[in-house]
């Protein structure tokens, strides 16, 4: 174990006595009698003063106002107001609608309403119809026989001299729109063969007779001139030349630097800790047993005043 694990555990070795007692542990104390002590019943002091302010104003003072007032004001105070709310206010209101409901709609608007369908409508209906029945139904049973002759004789013959004129109309607008729709779709005929003609039939022999042969034609060249030879070369060229490098690499750096690194390089390395330790970590502890754990122990004893008290 290391100087450091062995200080962590108890130790049995008496307190420093003598010359490094007075020169380092007393002065020490002073200083933390004249400065930390101070520091530390200054803090004391704000806590207890901060405590006794919080007794007094909220323990002593605001928490039972506060709690009084909340009790014995605003709870009564709220619940006069949803008592009025429930027995004096609501019982209004609905008093107030059922007035304001019987006063308006029942007596004023059903009852004008009443009147006015009895004395107003109901005789202008009946007016209404004593004026109809002498102006159009008895001039009309009069009127009969005379308008069924000009009917007969005058509109009949019209009507069907119009009914005449319109059949003949429609007869010539469809004859002209057959006529325009035959011609519409001659043309249109006309102008899907010209189409077909001009350029349907020389794209497919152009497809057929030149652009197939000639990607063909591409495509074979291609193959002939870069797939092949790109090919050769991977095979022939690349893939042996890749294979001679590798083994190069392998042989003249992975093997020599192996074999370094287990010769040369890790002997080298262990020699150089174990120097380490016996130059280094081996006086580091013994300085740390001999030197470093006393002025420690002096510094910061075990048994101190405080203990013993």
């Amino acid at each position: 174990m290391s100087g450091w694990a062995q200080s962590s555990g108890p130790s049995s070795e008496p307190a420093p006595s003598g010359p490094v007692r007075y020169l380092v542990v007393w002065p020490l104390r002073l200083v933390a009698f004249a400065v930390v002590l101070p520091l530390r019943l200054l803090y004391e002091l704000v806590r207890l003063v901060g405590r006794c302010l919080r007794t007094l104003l909220w323990d002593w003072f605001f928490h039972p106002v506060l709690t009084a007032l909340w009790r014995f004001v605003i709870v009564p105070i709220g619940r006069a107001i949803t008592w009025g709310w429930r027995r004096l206010l609501v019982p209004a209101l609905r008093a107030l609608w059922t007035a304001l409901r019987t006063v308006l709609w029942d007596w004023l608007i059903a009852g004008s309403a009443r009147l006015l369908w009895l004395y107003v409508v109901i005789p202008a209906a009946k007016v209404l119809i004593v004026l109809f029945d002498l102006l159009v139904v008895r001039p009309a049973h009069w009127l009969r026989r005379p308008l069924h002759w000009f009917g007969r004789m005058v509109l009949l013959p019209v009507l069907r001299a119009v009914a005449t004129v319109i059949r003949v109309v429609a007869h010539v607008v469809a004859a002209v729109v057959r006529a325009v729709a035959r011609t519409a779709a001659w043309t249109v005929r006309g102008f899907g063969f010209l189409l077909h003609l001009l350029l349907v039939r020389p794209a497919v022999w152009f497809w057929r007779t030149v652009a197939t042969p000639t990607g063909r034609a591409f495509v074979r060249t291609l193959r002939v001139v870069v797939v092949r030879p790109l090919s050769w070369c991977w095979r022939t060229v690349l893939v042996p030349a890749g294979q001679a490098v590798g083994f190069a690499w392998r042989l003249l750096v992975v093997t020599p630097l192996s074999w370094g690194w287990r010769t040369v390089v890790r002997p080298i390395g262990r020699a150089v800790g174990a120097t380490m330790f016996v130059l280094v970590v081996m006086p580091t502890r013994w300085a740390d047993r001999t030197v470093w754990r006393p002025i420690r122990d002096a510094l910061l004893p075990r048994n101190g005043p405080a203990r013993r008290g």
